[in-house]
């Protein structure tokens, strides 16, 4: 009887476990390709061998574009200036309160409130329609790959 793992090696990624043919499983490049097109992340992936156990598949993070989830943690953490003018305006009114005088002399910082606001909502917006749109993908490979 013979042992159907004969010329294979173990191959793990992501706690899965594959036997790959040992003449695909020795290139670090051949092996990337095999399970590329399963997983694209896995095209510059970290191989890690160590003698005399698993051979291990390890995906580097890294840049492929332009994405949803990379906007948002790109982006700055901030608050809508219509809504920063109104909390100072409350503030303002708790404090020294607001009569026609001082309202006059905040009109202009009002007016670019709103436009920066009107500008934050519609980037807000539109990162939202940006997240509905993706499709989510799976980075594991199935079972007897």
């Amino acid at each position: 009887m013979t042992n159907i793992n004969n010329n294979k090696l173990l191959v793990i990624y992501e706690g899965q476990q594959h036997w790959i043919p040992e003449a695909i499983a020795i290139d670090d490049q051949l092996l990337r390709d095999a399970f590329t097109p399963l997983c694209a992340e896995l095209a510059n992936a970290h191989i890690e061998r160590q003698p005399g156990k698993p051979i291990h598949i390890i995906k580097k993070p890294g840049k492929k574009g332009t994405f949803s989830l990379d906007c948002l943690i790109m982006a700055s953490e901030e608050i809508n200036p219509a809504v920063q003018m109104c909390y100072q305006m409350r503030q303002r009114q708790v404090i020294t309160g607001i009569d026609w005088q001082n309202a006059g002399q905040l009109s202009i910082q009002i007016e670019e409130a709103i436009a920066s606001g009107t500008k934050f909502s519609q980037s807000l917006n539109q990162t939202l329609k940006s997240l509905k749109a993706s499709i989510p993908t799976s980075s594991v490979i199935s079972e007897g790959f």
